[in-house]
């Protein structure tokens, strides 16, 4: 007989279903995003709204983005990571927010020399992922609403 040691896993369903339940409001999402900005040292936000029939959101701050793929593969890409405590935040607890934003449509983010698309209706948990592209300052979310706002 011999004992090893396994780890638990969560199933793509259960978090799909976590991301979209913590979604209440569009303007919770929103205010998400500024919270996000502010903890990451952004002393300018700008909110634009594009009529498109269902609307597209378009955030843009002057923090300090996310400057590394392995940063990325961290606290993008990784839902629930715990914040250190040397990163002074004061609302994020577990890197969670940004699915708030990812329920409500299709969101291309752009920070340092990368862009993430996230469609979680048509694509579930997978997302498209650019590198190499010329250096952006801050970030920069536009949600492409699913249903009209």
């Amino acid at each position: 007989m011999s004992t090893t040691t396994r780890r638990l896993k969560m199933h793509n369903d259960l978090l799909l279903s976590v991301i979209k339940r913590q979604a209440t409001t569009v303007p919770k999402a929103i205010l998400e995003a500024v919270m996000n900005a502010r903890e990451a040292g952004a002393d300018r936000f700008n909110i634009d709204y594009v009529d498109t029939g269902n609307g597209r959101l378009i955030f843009t701050d002057n923090g300090k983005g996310i400057p590394s793929k392995e940063e990325i593969e961290l606290f993008f890409e990784t839902f629930g990571q715990p914040h250190d405590a040397s990163e002074g935040k004061i609302w994020a607890q577990f890197r969670m927010g940004r699915g708030q934003i990812f329920s409500y449509g299709r969101t291309v983010w752009r920070t340092s020399t990368f862009e993430m698309t996230v469609d979680i209706k048509n694509d579930g948990l997978d997302y498209g992922f650019r590198e190499g592209l010329e250096e952006f300052e801050g970030t920069r979310i536009e949600v492409e609403f699913y249903n009209k706002h």
